[in-house]
């Protein structure tokens, strides 16, 4: 597909995969176009004068979702949507997460693109602040800070131990190597030039495999501390299940692509991540109102993910197959 050209009516086009949804709460994805509609209706208020700032590209795999069922979903998520969006639902065939994020590229017609997951609920600010960032002429890519939920016992273990950074209560721009996909902002000439990569058989990761490429060709990266959103836990045992599982085959494929993937490698890499959430559970459960009670608890639920963890990389050795059909998330 060719590129679109820029239209000067549209600042901003705003990606919205709806992959995640497959396993996340629909209530999730209610609440996030809900806020993200307010958040665009602000820009009319502070811009009277603009004609058209935004463009909103949903972008599902067909043999998925049906178009008329994602209309459906989305009126009802934003009745009263704002009056300077176009709205557009773009369809792809047996695509993927990133794949469905460069389906919506192909297609944009901002001078910015922003992409926002389906299950992420920003908070406040959030789409202004990260926006603002590009009054600095040093910022091409800037992520906002993607933290998760803390609302049970289960959630709270993860936010110290998982790969997700803590909240961060300041509001300034950094410098920093890598972003989460989930809720990332480039100016739109350097993601057309920079696609997310496929990695076969990997349901994650590919934000790694360009933060590297963007470094290396000299581009700079920074997160924005005030612009939040908020990441879901894994939904049920089912699901954390399947997610430790894939974490662990996700990061064997994208070590080899690199020449590593030994199973030193992934043993001492595995032994890293689960000291890691240790520390961080001494030392910051009180920023997600963890008690002490509840910290053999929360012990036990990183000491279980980082297990599966490392069986999601072994079975990768020994049944690649078997894992390519079962370990995607």
């Amino acid at each position: 597909m060719s590129q679109a050209i820029v239209d000067p009516e549209y600042r901003v086009t705003l990606v919205i995969e709806w992959e995640n949804i497959r396993v996340a709460e629909a209530a999730r994805c209610t609440a996030m176009l809900a806020e993200l509609g307010r958040q665009i209706e602000a820009f009319s208020i502070a811009d009277p004068a603009s004609v058209r700032d935004f463009e909103m590209i949903v972008t599902f795999d067909e043999e998925q979702f049906s178009e008329t069922d994602l209309r459906s979903f989305v009126s009802q998520a934003m009745p009263r949507p704002p009056a300077r969006v176009s709205l557009r639902f773009l369809a792809g065939r047996g695509l993927g997460y990133y794949e469905l994020k460069n389906l919506g590229v192909r297609a944009a017609r901002g001078g910015f693109v922003v992409f926002l997951d389906s299950d992420v609920i920003p908070e406040p600010g959030w789409l202004s602040r990260l926006l603002a960032s590009f009054d600095d002429p040093r910022v091409d890519v800037v992520c906002g800070n993607c933290s998760l939920e803390t609302g049970d016992l289960v959630s709270k273990a993860l936010a110290l131990g998982w790969f997700f950074p803590l909240r961060d209560p300041h509001d300034a721009l950094v410098a920093q190597d890598w972003f989460f996909a989930n809720n990332v902002a480039f100016r739109r000439q350097l993601v057309a030039r920079y696609p997310f990569e496929t990695v076969a058989g990997s349901s994650r990761g590919s934000c790694q495999l360009l933060s590297r490429r963007l470094r290396a060709d000299g581009r700079a990266i920074f997160v924005n501390t005030g612009a939040r959103v908020r990441h879901p836990a894994p939904h049920g045992a089912w699901n954390l299940l399947r997610r430790g599982l894939a974490h662990g085959r996700d990061e064997l494929l994208i070590a080899r692509i690199h020449g590593g993937g030994s199973l030193g490698e992934s043993v001492s890499r595995a032994a890293r991540l689960q000291a890691r959430a240790w520390r961080r559970l001494f030392r910051h459960r009180r920023e997600v109102g963890l008690g002490v009670a509840g910290v053999p608890v929360a012990l036990s639920i990183n000491a279980l993910y980082y297990a599966l963890y490392a069986a999601g990389d072994v079975a990768t050795r020994i049944a690649p197959r078997w894992t390519d059909t079962n370990l995607r998330i």
